[in-house]
């Protein structure tokens, strides 16, 4: 009795033309950029792997040159949109960009929120004092009233606010490059906590800015990843595919050795 009943009540709903509604297509991003032309990439600020030149407002770097290779291999555009480390994963999530190339370290906090590509490169962390601090090692600098300067939404804040248990973290939200690093230099903080590499190719590039690393052993190397939005794994995969590409043919090494010849 109970089955006729579902019979009837299914014959009333499709003769009434009630059906259930489509499902919206999942995992589509690739044919999406395709169809619109454009890769739309979040960039942040992170020498050598992004660096927007102030003479001509392009992003370069060793990110950006990968990002052409990504980009030549669906036979679309690139189109940069300016981010910061705080706000890449809000426009992954909002669809504001289709992959953040950021130089951006793979973390299980992260990966709770968003998918990463197999890694392409890594860095270290370490602690930046004026050129005339004493201090040499990361005790020198935990102590109360201490000011340390991170930025906002890195890998660098959550570590060191884990790490330091007495001096005060501060955070700064900006677009500005290695902002951090140029808080130190201006004296309105004691110390920065930065990726190793790349602020020391900063440092190199900018003699101006009276900062060295503190001398302590560099912490917590980790891996950099690009990141896509939660669910498009097709485009995870397709990012992977040519990610390996570029390793195998040498091109991933011919770029990498382009922008990265670490400072001693």
């Amino acid at each position: 009795m109970a089955l006729k009943r579902v019979i009837v009540a299914a014959a009333m709903l499709v003769a009434l033309g009630t059906s259930a509604p489509a499902a919206e297509p999942q995992d589509n991003l690739i044919q999406q950029i395709k169809d619109r032309g454009t890769l739309r990439v979040c960039e942040a600020s992170y020498p050598p792997y992004n660096v927007k030149n102030p003479a001509t407002g392009v992003w370069e770097g060793l990110d950006i040159d990968l990002v052409k290779e990504i980009a030549a291999a669906l036979g679309v555009k690139v189109e940069d949109v300016d981010s910061s480390f705080s706000t890449l994963i809000p426009s992954l999530q909002t669809h504001k960009c289709d992959m953040s190339a950021a130089a951006t370290y793979v973390t299980p906090g992260r990966a709770e929120q968003v998918l990463f590509t197999t890694s392409y490169a890594g860095d270290s962390k370490t602690a930046f004092v004026p050129q005339g601090s004493t201090a040499k090692t990361y005790a020198d600098i935990d102590k109360a009233g201490t000011v340390i300067a991170v930025r906002a939404g890195t890998a660098e804040e959550t570590y060191a606010k884990k790490f330091f248990k007495n001096a005060q973290i501060k955070s700064l939200t900006s677009d500005a490059t290695q902002v951090h690093l140029l808080e130190v230099g201006a004296g309105r903080a004691d110390a920065a906590f930065a990726g190793y590499v790349g602020s020391l190719i900063f440092l190199k590039n900018n003699p101006n800015i009276k900062v060295r690393p503190l001398g302590d052993q560099p912490l917590d190397q980790s891996a950099f990843a690009f990141m896509v939005p939660l669910g498009e794994y097709h485009f995870q995969q397709y990012l992977d595919v040519v990610l390996a590409s570029l390793e195998r043919s040498g091109k991933l090494k011919e770029i990498t050795e382009k922008w990265i010849s670490v400072p001693r």
